[in-house]
């Protein structure tokens, strides 16, 4: 009977201890939170003194549970940003001893803390895994704080508690796991960007076998943690899948990061070929909104995230192997645009007919476009598209009887094809190109409408081949969608009608979808 009291009260205090335990967890995440995302601290923004508060909040809970800097003696990686690399930021490491001249002289000192948990394996502990989450937000915009509490104090919360965690069970890691707080990621992921570079100048980035990004965690509220890279690590969706079982969460899985409208931490080093996850409970918080406070944050929903995690890096720390999925880096990511590019185009604008050697243009008619569009890219920098496009084209033309009264209409069917040259900034998701060249256009109909009689007859106005200029300018805001506006001066014309020289001119607004 003793035995059976004492085994009870054993598992009694078990139970009250993973409990408390969970609690305690909880509890410390909301600290976190509410500290980061106080108004005291103004919202956090990239390299200001409250930044530096709360850098200072998170650097003094990796010191208090024993994490060792990646390099030397101090946890504190300062850069700034080269002044002469606006399209593409160029970050530059600092010394701490040269912070303050830095400053002296203008430049905006942004600071990252990076630290690591070594790997208990003599061979493995030189392979890496990095978890990180930035820290910085948007500040004050016109008199309100931006306290960013699910973005991103919930994710910075979330590694301080994976790294504690991670550190009580750091004999078990085969690997060493990187923790990271980035500087500075809202105003372009200069943080990430400048950590990868570093890393990569030392010769550690090509032992990291995954870089995971922790971006607004704070509404599980019931839902799914979503994963977004899956496909580039080899077996990532079973060990995913297995640390969610032992959490107790459920998740969705993306093989590659996809949103057009933003990205995370991930991207300098997927964009260097490094496996990378980006971790988020999604948009459903006040996102880049003042009311982003710390009491809508879920905690319960957090500490599960937490406790999943853990668990997910703990795997990959300790498996004898871990690969990458070879060749499997999320497009969007991609450097390079792609050799070969092509789809499918419409446009929509106005036509209008301008009889030379007058001052009369007729009013605009419909132009309505509908093709296939191709690429070649010669470098990042130039490329040729080619479009074959079918057109059809109206312009209101005037009687002979009075030439300002535009009665008529005329309206023709063509095979299009422009070829441009195309002037290429921006990198393969984002960027902006400007075409100049020619066009062919073959007609195929055409006819002469008057409206008052309700009289159509096929009338050629303009020859059966023309051609002349083109040029465009087009905004490129995701991999596979780009939008922009082409325009059309004809060279050649004729008017049958009038026996007047009579040439096209075209504007439309197009919309391409790339395969």
């Amino acid at each position: 009977m003793k035995n059976r009291i004492s085994l009870i009260l054993c598992l009694s205090l078990l139970l009250l201890g993973v409990g408390t335990r969970a609690q305690n967890q909880q509890q410390r995440l909301e600290n976190h939170v509410y500290f980061l995302a106080a108004d005291s601290l103004n919202g956090r923004k990239a390299g200001s003194p409250d930044a530096r508060r709360a850098m200072r909040y998170i650097e003094n809970e990796y010191r208090a549970m024993g994490l060792r800097p990646l390099w030397g003696d101090d946890m504190r990686q300062y850069f700034i940003q080269e002044i002469d690399n606006v399209l593409s930021p160029q970050m530059t490491t600092i010394n701490s001893d040269s912070v303050s001249s830095y400053e002296q002289r203008g430049d905006i000192v942004y600071c990252n803390l990076v630290a690591v948990i070594p790997g208990s394996d003599p061979v493995l502990k030189d392979e890496y895994v990095v978890v990180g989450a930035h820290y910085d937000h948007l500040g004050l915009r016109n008199g309100k704080v931006y306290n960013g509490a699910d973005d991103n104090a919930s994710g910075s919360a979330a590694v301080i508690e994976m790294a504690r965690q991670l550190m009580a069970r750091r004999s078990q890691l085969a690997r060493s796991v990187i923790i990271c707080a980035f500087d500075a990621e809202e105003i372009g992921l200069w943080g990430s960007t400048a950590l990868a570079s570093q890393m990569s100048s030392c010769g550690l980035l090509s032992h990291v076998t995954m870089m995971m990004s922790i971006d607004m965690v704070g509404w599980l509220k019931g839902g799914k943690l979503d994963f977004s890279g899956t496909a580039t690590l080899k077996d990532c969706s079973a060990m995913i899948e297995e640390a969610a079982q032992r959490s107790g969460i459920r998740v969705s899985k993306n093989r590659y990061e996809t949103s057009p409208f933003g990205a995370t931490d991930t991207e300098p080093f997927a964009k260097r070929d490094i496996p990378t996850l980006a971790v988020t409970t999604g948009l459903g918080s006040p996102y880049h909104k003042p009311e982003d406070d710390a009491d809508l944050i879920d905690y319960a929903g957090m500490s599960k995230v937490t406790d999943c995690l853990v668990a997910l890096v703990s795997t990959m720390a300790s498996r004898e192997t871990v690969m990458a999925a070879t060749g499997k880096i999320s497009p969007k990511h991609k450097n390079k645009l792609p050799v070969l590019e092509a789809g499918i185009v419409l446009g929509i604008g106005t036509n209008r007919l301008n009889f030379c050697n007058t001052a009369f243009i007729t009013k605009p008619g419909v132009d309505a476009q509908v093709g296939l569009t191709g690429q070649l890219n010669f470098s990042k920098h130039l490329g040729l598209q080619v479009d074959a496009l079918f057109d059809r084209s109206t312009s209101k033309y005037p009687p002979q009887e009075d030439l300002l009264a535009g009665s008529l209409s005329y309206g023709q069917s063509s095979l299009l094809v422009p070829a441009q040259l195309k002037l290429i900034l921006g990198n393969r998701t984002a960027n902006f190109q400007v075409g100049l060249g020619g066009f062919y256009s073959y007609l195929l109909r055409s006819d002469l409408t008057d409206h008052e009689k309700g009289v159509t007859e096929r009338v050629r106005i303009l020859p059966t081949d023309q051609y002349g200029l083109t040029w465009s300018l087009s905004v490129r805001l995701m991999e596979k969608i780009s939008m922009g506006c082409s325009f059309y001066y004809a060279f050649n014309g004729n008017n049958d009608k009038f026996s007047i020289d009579t040439k096209r001119r075209s504007s439309l607004f197009n919309v391409s979808y790339l395969f």
